[in-house]
């Protein structure tokens, strides 16, 4: 295989090897010495997640009996599957890496996966987390490419950096003002990791706020969402999504049962109104300009906001037919990536 490599340029063999699936391509770790080598450089895979051809994925997950430690999440993409005992939600997504939260002996956990590659890493939390429910977000800080977790509870909040392996903790009195950790938070569609930041939205008191994270400075900064404007009578916030790469808001008129309008954030603490519809179905998730929605009969069809045209979705699968209409399922669609998250003999992350 080497002798044949050979006889191409080398910069085509990478090119080509650029745009191929990660199934592929760990297939030819095995089949060549230097591919071997170059497939696990930094440089490779944040090149392959620019360049891979790969389509989008679907993910699938079912968390079975949300009171039951001893019932695994079971998630399926392609045509395996994949359980997870004690994981109960699949947070968020990027660059083809999933967060899993769930609990195991009664005390909070979360572990990374790369359904790609099919490698786990469990993360232990500061400290133990029995009475509270904590908020976790998932991103990259832009100046290292260093993928972080974050944490926070009324009491402290905490990131967990991959590259050092290691968890920052933020107590409250570590910060100027007390921060908003007290309130309650709403749904999140799919994603809410953008640039840097990740974006929770807040609700107390009738007033709706947005949380965010900057990974790259390991700060968090409150700013106004959309019910403290005066154009937002008599409704209350459904949840937050990533709609075309900007954060909106989806919410729900009190005295009109099926109408939702969606507010897009075009600056911070500034949001446009882009649509209002009407949806009986059940919201389940978000991808590009696009609602995932399913029936009381567990039909999945998507919605385009942008123009207003829906279509069945083809896929059924039987672990979706009980449970997404309860809430006990979702969807995400996502990119694969060769992202390694395994703990490498030097201590290191190697991504």
């Amino acid at each position: 295989m080497d002798d044949y490599v050979a006889n191409f340029p080398e910069h085509i063999v990478n090119e080509i090897l650029l745009r191929c699936l990660v199934k592929l391509l760990l297939r030819f770790k095995c089949a060549c010495k230097n591919w071997y080598a170059l497939i696990k450089t930094r440089k490779f895979i944040q090149q392959h997640l620019k360049k891979n051809c790969s389509p989008l994925q679907l993910l699938i997950y079912n968390i079975g009996d949300v009171l039951d430690d001893s019932c695994p999440m079971t998630l399926i993409f392609e045509e395996n599957s994949q359980m997870f005992l004690g994981m109960k939600y699949v947070i968020g997504y990027v660059d083809g890496l999933f967060l899993m939260e769930g609990e195991i002996n009664s005390a909070t956990c979360c572990a990374l996966w790369n359904p790609a590659t099919r490698e786990v890493r469990s993360l232990h939390v500061p400290s133990p987390i029995t009475y509270y429910s904590p908020n976790f977000g998932l991103g990259i800080d832009p100046l290292t490419n260093d993928y972080k977790v974050v944490y926070f509870l009324p009491y402290e909040a905490a990131v967990y950096s991959c590259r050092r392996d290691s968890w920052r903790v933020f107590k409250i009195e570590d910060f100027d003002k007390p921060p908003p950790f007290d309130k309650k938070m709403c749904r999140t569609y799919g994603s809410a990791y953008l640039n840097g930041n990740y974006y929770w939205m807040l609700t107390k008191n009738n007033i709706n706020t947005i949380l965010l994270f900057n990974f790259g400075r390991e700060m968090f900064e409150e700013i106004e969402g959309p019910d403290q404007n005066p154009k937002f009578p008599y409704v209350y916030a459904v949840g937050m999504m990533l709609l075309d790469d900007s954060i909106a808001i989806l919410n729900k008129k009190v005295f009109e049962k099926f109408n939702y309008d969606i507010w897009v954030m075009i600056q911070p603490g500034i949001w446009n109104k882009l649509i209002t519809f009407q949806s009986s179905p059940r919201i389940i998730s978000c991808y590009d300009s696009s609602l995932i929605l399913v029936t009381r009969a567990s039909r999945q069809f998507s919605y385009n906001v942008r123009t207003n045209k829906t279509r069945y979705l083809v896929f059924q699968h039987w672990r979706l037919k009980n449970d997404a209409a309860s809430g006990n399922a979702g969807v995400f669609y996502y990119k694969e990536s060769l992202i390694i998250i395994k703990q490498q003999e030097d201590g290191e992350l190697d991504h």
